[in-house]
């Protein structure tokens, strides 16, 4: 009976690890922040940018920043640790900027990037100057910029 009296117990320790180790495992999710996905459209004086940036800079230090590139139509999605996967749930400051990414790459290390003449007036540029703000919810959501030209 010895030899039936362990082979159960070895049964009951091996179920009640796999019991323990399935439920800590869909117990811990994600384990990362809840996410909102973020993407819209950017638009001057009601046409859309074609390149550039939306820097969405949270009001929270803990929390971080997410951006997005500016692409055909003025559309573009945010993108914390990785493509697409939207800002951390919470409120941001809103930064834009018209500097195309690509441009700024140099033929030649350390030769400074060629300035280009920006569309967007200076102020959108600072987040904390911009006026811009956004609310991030879980859940897929639309953000949309119009910019004037006023006052550059």
């Amino acid at each position: 009976m010895r030899h039936t009296h362990a082979a159960t117990l070895g049964h009951r320790i091996g179920l009640g690890a796999a019991l323990i180790f399935g439920l800590t495992a869909t117990g811990c999710g994600s384990g990362g922040p809840t996410m909102g996905k973020v993407s819209g459209t950017v638009k001057l004086d009601g046409q859309p940018l074609t390149s550039g940036t939306v820097t969405f800079i949270s009001t929270d230090s803990q929390r971080p920043n997410a951006t997005g590139a500016i692409g055909p139509g003025g559309s573009y999605t945010l993108q914390t640790t990785e493509p697409g996967d939207g800002a951390v749930v919470g409120s941001y400051k809103v930064a834009i900027s018209d500097a195309d990414s690509k441009a700024m790459n140099t033929a030649l290390p350390g030769m400074p990037a060629p300035v280009s003449k920006s569309a967007v007036p200076k102020k959108y540029l600072d987040a904390n100057g911009s006026g811009l703000t956004a609310d991030v919810a879980s859940g897929s959501q639309t953000k949309d910029f119009n910019l004037t030209g006023e006052g550059k």
